[in-house]
């Protein structure tokens, strides 16, 4: 079924097609086969990027990046009319490097254009190169070209882009089914429109070493089993053996969770009928469910006993993940101190001469500061009592009497001053105001 114009609504659940869309004559134009570039480039290129858009756009909303020409001929179909041009729009659009067959990604999706070239026509068994130039190249067999698988790059990268932005981030450190990681987009809300699609976005991006896949084989078609979310980029992608115990062991624990609401149901439903025979004195028939209430009460204290021990198995792992990072980051720390000290010599032997050092240093530099010390203030009191003496003799003073500052009492001087002497140098004190009476002064140069 196509989308046609009645099919184009606003609303964003729905793809929305550009206006001209609802113009049948210029859509007959644009479903006409392309005519030859040269009579009118301007109008050829014009309707080649409109159709070029236009696939982009509806194969990113959809989360589609697998299509082939079939599948865009019925998508895109007016009515009863199909595109015909179309063929002309995928064979530019792969000479842009826009596309590539789904075969040759699928075969290797990591490997470049050049690359490409030279596997599929040089590498690669003579019988599928033949094959794929037979289809993609020549285009002999009309029916089986239209058939053929292209992947949109940049529908392809959009819907990775958005797998690794809702679903991988919120799930970290985790190995999800291929159906459990199915359902996470769904309910994050990630268009993917088929498996098909999904496997794809997957190898692009174990291709950009976000994620790690594992496949199975299932009725000779290889298909992703498993794929694992590292913690943090740069983790090992590989599946180990206790990846997959552990994987193991959160499906049992889901199991029995399961296991054990359905068995809460059953009981509830079990009481209900008791009552219910209870009340239509049915004793016989309330005892036979009351027997079974009792089955069900024991099989559940089985389960519940079993899902606390995987629940314990799984903390203990988590532990000792835990514990052997700490580890791992002790490791690191010392060997990383041990590199620093011995790059800058800090060694007890070392540290303590230079200590030894500075404080055999720190002592001298006392010992000269109160040396100069010393030296400044004799040689102060020198010149202060020098200058002393020449202002008297200016002033023509005589000179004060001295007083050594050790006085030996069986060995003292006599010291002879004159009245004279003495008033004068009492004039000479200055006394501020109010400290000392007048009569106070009077009274000493009576006695005097």
């Amino acid at each position: 079924m196509g989308l046609g114009s009645g099919d184009r609504v606003n609303e964003t659940d729905h793809f929305s097609f550009p206006a001209s869309w609802q113009d049948n004559g210029r859509m007959q134009v644009q479903f006409a086969m392309f005519r030859s570039r040269h009579l009118d480039a301007e109008g050829y290129d014009a309707k080649m990027n409109f159709w070029m858009d236009l696939i982009a756009k509806y194969l990113k909303f959809s989360g589609r990046p697998i299509f082939s020409l079939r599948d865009l001929q019925l998508l895109f179909m007016r009515g009863d009319q199909l595109p015909a041009c179309l063929d002309t729009v995928i064979s530019e659009m792969q000479q842009r490097k826009q596309i590539r067959s789904r075969s040759e990604f699928e075969y290797d999706p990591a490997n470049s254009w050049g690359g490409w070239l030279v596997n599929s026509l040089v590498k690669r068994p003579l019988s599928w190169s033949w094959s794929k130039i037979k289809h993609s190249v020549v285009t002999e067999d009309l029916e089986a070209s239209a058939l053929i698988e292209w992947i949109h790059l940049d529908a392809l990268n959009n819907t990775c882009d958005l797998i690794a932005e809702k679903v991988l981030s919120e799930n970290t450190g985790k190995l999800l089914h291929f159906n459990a990681l199915k359902t996470l987009c769904k309910t994050h809300g990630v268009p993917t429109y088929s498996d098909k699609d999904l496997c794809a976005c997957l190898l692009a991006l174990n291709v950009r070493q976000i994620l790690g896949l594992e496949f199975k084989v299932e009725k000779g078609i290889r298909q992703i089993h498993l794929i694992k979310i590292p913690k943090k980029p740069g983790d090992d992608l590989n599946i180990s053996q206790e990846d997959q115990a552990v994987h193991n062991l959160q499906n049992t624990q889901a199991q029995l969770l399961k296991q054990l609401e359905d068995l809460e149901e059953e009981i509830k439903v079990n009481d209900d009928k008791v009552r219910q025979y209870m009340k239509e004195n049915k004793r016989q028939m309330a005892k036979t469910y009351l027997r079974k209430r009792h089955l069900l009460e024991k099989n559940h204290e089985r389960r519940s006993l079993a899902l606390h021990n995987i629940e314990s198995l799984l903390s203990s792992v988590d532990e000792a993940q835990n514990s052997g990072v700490v580890l791992d980051a002790y490791k690191i720390g010392s060997n990383t101190l041990k590199k620093v000290l011995s790059n800058s010599g800090l060694k007890y032997d070392n540290v303590d001469e230079v200590l030894a050092d500075v404080r055999d240093t720190l002592d001298q530099h006392r010992e000269v500061q109160d040396i100069m010390s010393n030296s400044v203030v004799e040689n102060a009191s020198q010149e202060d009592d020098q200058l002393e003496q020449e202002l008297r003799e200016l002033a023509g003073e005589s000179a004060p009497a001295t007083f050594s500052p050790h006085i030996n009492n069986n060995l003292r001087a006599e010291v002879v001053i004159t009245d004279e002497e003495m008033i004068a140098m009492l004039q000479d004190l200055e006394v501020e105001d109010g400290t000392v009476s007048q009569s106070s002064v009077k009274s000493v140069k009576t006695a005097i």
